[in-house]
């Protein structure tokens, strides 16, 4: 897997908004995102274009329209569990197990609203991966 599982997810959100389905953020036509675990360190997280930054230096733009995309890979179109082993206000950890898929661990800290670090370790689809994501809020999403 490749290193913008994450932020795809931020990862995706910072994977800022990318997946938004399964346990962490699914989504049915017509009705409203369904939360199977409550994170307040992604709940104060703002929507919209953010720039993130892998350990390589490596930076691109996404649009996060829903913060608990951080906790599904990019890749990943089945359902994942979660389950919270850490929560504060401005950091949590959490486990995802995602079906026929494997697993993986993101520690989230927000600095604030608008600036993010994920860092995520796990391996999905056989590949293990190690990755840490710094991610700003730049604006809306157009």
């Amino acid at each position: 897997m490749n290193k913008r599982v994450a932020w795809v997810c931020l990862v995706a959100m910072a994977g800022l908004g990318v997946m938004t389905a399964g346990a962490s953020a699914q989504q049915r036509p017509g009705a409203a995102a369904v939360r199977s675990v409550d994170v307040p360190a992604l709940n104060i997280i703002q929507k919209g274009k953010w720039a993130v930054r892998d350990s390589e230096g490596a930076e691109r733009t996404m649009c996060v329209r829903d913060p608990y995309q951080i906790l599904r890979p990019e890749n990943v179109t089945t359902p994942c569990q979660n389950m919270v082993l850490e929560s504060a206000a401005s950091r949590a950890t959490v486990r995802s197990t995602c079906t026929g898929h494997g697993t993986m661990l993101t520690r989230i800290t927000t600095d604030t609203p608008r600036q993010v670090t994920v860092e995520m370790q796990g391996v999905i689809d056989g590949q293990p991966f190690s990755e840490t994501y710094d991610a700003r809020r730049i604006g809306d999403c157009s």
